[in-house]
């Protein structure tokens, strides 16, 4: 890549030292989380593709997209752990990866547009996890609808068969819920067993037309996830009797190949939480509404 520092208010990179500065501190920054923020900065305000983001960043390299996903996620993780605590990258469900639009709306401002990736292969090490051979586009789709479809299948199976054993209750499932306006710009999926309990955050939300979906069971949340496209995943920590009910839903979405970004709502934070949701593929650990409210929001 070209010498080039892509600066915002909050944080600087450097990609010639291979540095991210944030509030005049200075911490190393990997060249593949570099490349994915120039792509995006680059691409900014449209969305960069999974294809494009694979093809610019692991050039001459098979991958497959899980690679993706991870660079993604371990980017997140590393700006957060550097102390960037505002939205960095948007998923764009289905189709590639976006930069926030609070950033994005300071490249014309701050700083030139920024260089084009180099698709020179030496700069960037070809070894990286998850590395398999890819398959074509026509049988990557059919293989992701049958996964999801029997994904679907078992957890059907799994409800009917707590249903014959007495486990699950009418009101438990019937608990799930639509609100999306006429007009809907998207929709959130809302998990918690208390939903009463989130009706203003929820009126908030639905006031700027976004559809709301909520359920009481992760298993419904990951039916639903099969069925249809959410641009954000909100979910409480424990849930019927379960105390780490949440973090297993989260860990379940990305095993089952959903890179939807999630977000706990609780009442208190602590590091060994965030660190459990930051491991598993998750974004934030939130405890005030105004902090959900400027995540959620920022995917419409």
């Amino acid at each position: 890549m070209p010498s080039m520092k892509l600066s915002f208010s909050e944080f600087t990179i450097d990609n010639e030292a291979t540095e991210l500065q944030v509030n005049g501190n200075v911490f190393a920054l990997d060249e593949r989380n570099i490349a994915l923020i120039q792509l995006l900065s680059n691409h900014y305000p449209e969305h960069c593709s999974k294809q494009d983001c694979l093809d610019k960043i692991w050039v001459g390299t098979v991958v497959s997209d899980m690679s993706l996903s991870k660079l993604v996620s371990d980017t997140r993780r590393t700006f957060s752990d550097a102390g960037y605590s505002g939205p960095l990258i948007q998923t764009v469900h289905g189709r590639g990866y976006r930069l926030e639009h609070t950033l994005g709306k300071q490249l014309s401002k701050l700083q030139p547009a920024a260089e084009p990736i180099s698709t020179s292969q030496d700069k960037i090490p070809s070894s990286v996890p998850f590395v398999e051979r890819r398959k074509s586009p026509i049988a990557i789709s059919w293989w992701e609808i049958f996964a999801k479809v029997f994904i679907a299948l078992l957890l059907v199976i799994a409800l009917i068969f707590q249903f014959w054993q007495g486990d699950v209750s009418s009101d438990s499932v019937t608990e799930f819920r639509t609100a999306e306006p006429a007009n809907a710009v998207g929709r959130v999926l809302w998990v918690d067993d208390h939903p009463e309990n989130n009706l203003v955050e929820r009126a908030y939300l639905e006031q700027r037309n976004i559809g709301v979906y909520t359920t009481v069971t992760s298993e419904e949340a990951l039916m639903l996830l099969s069925m249809y496209n959410y641009q954000a995943i909100i979910s409480d920590m424990g849930r019927h009797g379960d105390s780490l009910a949440g973090l297993k839903l989260l860990q379940a979405v990305r095993a089952a190949g959903y890179d939807t970004d999630f977000y706990l709502y609780t009442y208190v934070e602590s590091p060994g939480v965030s660190d459990a949701i930051f491991k598993s593929g998750g974004q934030a650990v939130v405890t005030e509404s105004d902090t959900l409210y400027q995540l959620v929001l920022a995917h419409f």
